[in-house]
């Protein structure tokens, strides 16, 4: 038995069964292990990468239209007056940008517009805005007058109220009289009080001899009750 033992372990596999049986034990091995292939690996990942760059242009495009939606929306919201769908967009805007005289102002320009234009959807509207605005207007300006700390020059308001009783009486040419109720009686008291400082103002004041001639006018002017002509006058004294 020993000799039959000997005699196996002199026997030698043949070199091409050797190679084989490698061949076979490491592709066997291969297989056993999960394989990654590399290139579906960078696929998978450009998706990913693609995608979220998608995502994200999608969500700038998205913001991008929303904002020239709003930037048109507000652009548009400019022309419209009282009674338009887009006319509350501007109202807004312009509490956020404009003193409420120069709001009465604008209030007056629309109602002027709407009636040369004949807009009659939007004479009503219009009057009750104008109403309104005149009112708020009205409050501010007496509660500035009144605070010796505002800071608006006087030229600022009495421009802007000349502006608005000129509109006014362009409505009488175009055959609406807005000037006889109490809103707009209260204006008319506002100038009156506004003249009346300015010459108590001018009358402390030293003043040149064409300023002085000036200010006798604007008297002569207050005493008639003609407070817008005074108040151009009044101007010419500030320059």
């Amino acid at each position: 038995m020993e000799k039959t033992i000997k005699k196996l372990n002199q026997i030698k596999p043949r070199q091409e069964w050797v190679v084989l049986l490698k061949s076979e034990i490491i592709n066997s091995s291969y297989l056993a292990e999960p394989k990654v292939n590399i290139i579906e690996r960078k696929t998978s990942v450009v998706e990913i990468i693609l995608r979220v760059l998608f995502q994200r242009k999608f969500a700038y495009a998205s913001m991008t239209l929303l904002f020239f939606m709003v930037v048109g929306v507000f652009g548009f919201a400019k022309y419209t007056m009282p009674g338009d769908i887009f006319y509350p967009v501007r109202k807004i805007a312009e509490q956020t940008q404009q003193t409420p005289i120069q709001i009465a102002y604008n209030r007056s320009e629309d109602l002027v517009r709407a009636v040369v234009e004949n807009k009659t959807q939007n004479l009503t509207p219009a009057i009750n805005e104008y109403k309104a605005s005149v009112s708020d207007a009205v409050k501010n300006l007496t509660d500035s007058l009144s605070n010796k700390k505002n800071k608006e020059p006087i030229n600022n308001i009495i421009n802007e109220v000349i502006k608005i009783k000129e509109n006014q009486k362009n409505l009488q040419v175009l055959g609406l009289n807005v000037g006889n109720d109490d809103e707009i009686s209260k204006l008319t008291n506002l100038l009156s009080t506004i003249v009346k400082n300015q010459i108590a103002y001018f009358d402390d004041a030293t003043l040149t001899e064409e300023q002085q001639k000036i200010l006798t006018q604007v008297k002569e002017l207050n005493e008639k009750e003609r407070y817008s002509e005074a108040l151009e006058l009044i101007l010419e004294i500030q320059k």
